[in-house]
């Protein structure tokens, strides 16, 4: 059975609070699933790098905390599996939003390493950053992007969500893009994009459903 410490992969004396109390939810959650649980397996291969803080400035002015969760690479698998449960009891347990994402290493293409003679595509800073993304949007799914060049020389990107997903994350998106520009620095909006004829077919068909139970 794992402590609070022995989850995170960090030297003792340099875990922050945050991340002894995720840890200890974590803990207390696996303990009260049965042995059986298939929730359970998963957490037990969970492990934790860091737990950073942020706040976000919503559109009517309310600030807002979130918490930013690292996994190690080996960890994000399992953590897919079970991504509802593992994220909706740690913000049930702490009473703000959580973005979980996992750690990945780019390689410069100036750098060589000892037998690659070509660096992998999943090792590009382009990929990592394009999978930090797909990360932070989670449940929903990205279905468009466009990158506004500004006069400057900076740049905004626009990324268009799943329709479908609007009344899953649209409370989300102000803290989505704060999350993201915390891990790259990088600024992007997020927009739903416009449903389909198929897609608002299927979002009236759900709604009746809905109204039926």
């Amino acid at each position: 059975m794992f402590n609070a410490e022995s989850r995170i992969l960090k030297e003792e004396d340099k875990i922050n609070e945050h991340e002894e109390t995720v840890s200890k939810i974590v803990n207390d959650y696996q303990i009260q699933l049965k042995e059986d649980s298939v929730i359970r397996k998963d957490l037990e291969r969970i492990f934790i790098s860091s737990v950073e803080e942020f706040h976000v400035v919503e559109r009517d002015g309310h600030h807002v905390k979130c918490l930013l969760v690292k996994l190690p690479y080996k960890s994000f698998e399992p953590y897919t599996k079970i991504r509802s449960a593992f994220v909706g009891h740690l913000e049930r347990k702490l009473n703000c939003m959580v973005f979980v994402t996992g750690m990945r290493k780019i390689l410069s293409k100036r750098v060589k390493t000892p037998g690659v003679k070509k660096r992998p595509i999943s090792r590009t800073l382009t990929h990592v950053f394009n999978c930090l993304l797909d990360d932070i949007c989670l449940p929903s799914q990205i279905v468009g992007k466009q990158i506004r060049v500004h006069t400057d020389g900076t740049q905004t990107m626009k990324v268009f969500l799943d329709p479908l997903d609007k009344e899953k994350v649209e409370d989300r998106l102000d803290a989505m893009s704060e999350a993201y520009k915390k891990l790259t620095t990088r600024k992007v909006k997020f927009f739903f994009a416009k449903p389909t004829k198929f897609q608002k077919q299927l979002a009236e068909f759900k709604k009746k459903q809905q109204n039926k139970a």
